[in-house]
């Protein structure tokens, strides 16, 4: 969740929801299942001798609810219910699996909707934060403090500490973890902001690397005014910028968008941060707003972002850039695959290169990142085992993580040939929130030390392999140098980690009340308001009217709600 914009989709559907989950709550809330006695003896409820691999004999099956999309292949024979996964939990940790439904992630919340108001809950499942505070609201969700306390391995814990604690304080309420986070590998800090700059046009105009927000405008302006692909006309676009302003794609930023430029003034949209006194504040209502309004409104004036801004959508302004007009736009660190690369197939002269962003003046950057964990693993209350989701998690990453394949093939990562992925049956995992930065320091050492890449483990090994055959000539695998590369994308998100200039979101919670009734509106009021002013339709003052404005139609309401869950929480 977002600030106010968070999980949008979610927010849409929690009103519905409400009254969806009363059929199920009405029942149960006043007196909950009673937990009954552990199915296997030796667990008993001190569990002096929890062991996090114990396999239950006879064994248990638990139930649960998934979907899938087109990413989703299996090998002939295979299938969510039946795959390489099904015999190692029956055979290490005595565990089947029974999926109480699958359908297509297009699908799937509705789905659960119709689940949720029938009553039947499944042993556990993967919800967003609305659903999840709505089933801890109702007294359905089993407490796995004590369960986690005693059976996670050192691995696992240490895993969902990689945000620095983020995912697991965002699952505890009053004291008690009510969930597992499900973390990802391009949330947390790798979801912070970055400036990406065709590298070949700096070297064709002489112009510098970037060090500060200065540079950047005056590189975006050099972009834009000295004819940098050498054509004699005036059709280049210095800053891209897309119609949406702020919003984000499932793990960060959307390519073009304007939250890193607002960063660099120390403003922060869309974005619950402590004020001075300790109290949460949001961000898009803030002063340091308008310094940022007033630089963008001046390079909009000037022709550095293309006066066409208003009405295109990211994936048009990735026509820009793939026809070669584009040469500098904020975004992810995964642009190079999602937005630059047929810029590259296009031109193969083309070079995007992610830089840090700088502060626009002497203070230091301070980047927002997204919370590591947006999914969550809930236990129905009052099952018989509720260590059992720990150890099933447990046993995914020690096969997926933990186990040594030198000489051979990780079977559970993708296989690119066929695109089947056996990782992402699992019913339940987690990758560690700097998965894919580590990657990218162990990529970065061996290309140095000029190693073959034997010894690397996955994901590493995969993008060694890459690199390599890019560096011998494979230009489709671009992308990975400037992703995974020593000058790659993830290595502005080390940078970030290593200096510590990132900030989560302070308001952890499920959509407040007024949040879903007036979110819409005041969304719409803020984009709109911030679009007239960048394109001088409305004087730098409007923002100011903007910020009562917002206060008068919910904003004062929703910000006591937020400080109430926030001080409740703390």
């Amino acid at each position: 969740m977002k600030g106010i914009k968070r999980n949008s989709l979610a927010v849409t559907a929690a009103l519905s929801f409400a009254m969806l989950l009363n059929a199920c709550s009405s029942s149960k809330e006043a007196e909950p299942p009673k937990p009954a006695a552990p199915n296997t003896p030796a667990e008993t409820a001190d569990n002096k001798s929890a062991d996090p691999f114990g396999k239950y004999n006879p064994a248990i099956e638990l139930s649960t609810v998934r979907s899938i999309d087109a990413s989703y292949k299996f090998a002939e024979g295979e299938s969510l219910d039946k795959n390489i996964w099904t015999p190692i939990m029956v055979n290490e940790l005595g565990i089947k699996i029974k999926n109480l439904w699958v359908i297509d992630a297009s699908q799937f919340a509705q789905k659960l909707n119709v689940t949720l108001a029938s009553g039947e809950l499944p042993d556990f499942m993967a919800v967003d934060r609305v659903v999840m505070q709505r089933l801890i609201d109702s007294n359905l969700v089993e407490d796995l403090t004590s369960a986690y306390d005693k059976y996670a391995t050192p691995f696992t814990k240490e895993a969902l500490l990689k945000d620095g604690g983020a995912a697991i304080k965002s699952v505890t309420v009053n004291g008690k973890l009510m969930g597992i986070p499900q973390t990802f590998e391009n949330n947390g800090v790798a979801s912070a902001s970055m400036v990406w700059i065709r590298a070949d046009w700096l070297q064709k105009l002489n112009l510098p690397e970037p060090k500060t927000m200065d540079d950047v405008i005056k590189i975006a302006t050099a972009f834009a005014k000295n004819d940098p692909d050498g054509n004699g006309k005036a059709d280049t676009i210095g800053l891209g910028v897309n119609k949406d302003i702020f919003k984000e794609s499932n793990n960060g930023v959307t390519p073009a968008s304007l939250i890193g430029f607002f960063n660099a003034y120390h403003a922060y949209p869309t974005f619950w941060v402590k004020d001075a006194s300790g109290k949460l504040v949001y961000g898009s209502v803030q002063p340091e707003m308008k310094p940022a309004l007033e630089k963008l409104q001046q390079l909009y004036k000037d022709g550095v972002i293309d006066k066409e801004f208003s009405v295109k959508p990211w994936k048009k302004v990735a026509e820009d850039a793939a026809a070669g007009k584009l040469g500098v736009a904020f975004g992810y660190v995964a642009d190079a695959t999602t937005f630059y690369k047929d810029n590259r197939k296009n031109d193969p002269k083309a070079d995007w290169r992610a830089f840090p962003i700088g502060s626009a003046d002497s203070k230091p950057v301070i980047l927002q990142a997204n919370d590591a964990a947006t999914t969550f693993f809930v236990v129905k209350k009052g099952i018989k085992n509720p260590e059992a989701i720990v150890k099933i998690l447990n046993l995914y990453n020690k096969h997926y993580f933990q186990t040594d394949y030198s000489g051979s093939k990780n079977p559970f990562i993708i296989d690119t040939a066929t695109g089947i992925y056996p990782g992402k049956y699992f019913p339940i995992l987690i990758n560690p929130a700097d998965l894919n930065i580590n990657a990218h320091l162990k990529v970065a050492e061996e290309l140095k030390n000029k190693g073959d890449g034997s010894k690397l483990d996955f994901p590493a090994s995969l993008h060694f392999g890459r690199i390599t055959n890019f560096r011998k000539g494979d230009d489709s695998l671009w992308f990975s140098e400037r992703t995974f590369g020593p000058e790659g994308s993830f290595g502005v998100i080390a940078n970030y980690l290593k200096n510590k200039n990132y900030q989560f979101n302070a308001f952890t919670g499920a959509p407040t009340a007024t949040m879903v009734e007036k979110e819409s509106t005041l969304q719409k009021i803020q984009n709109e308001t911030i679009t007239k002013i960048i394109m001088g339709a409305a004087p730098l003052s409007d923002f100011d009217k903007f910020a009562g404005e917002w206060k008068k139609l919910g904003g004062d309401a929703i910000e006591k709600e937020v400080n109430d869950y926030f001080n409740k929480n703390k």
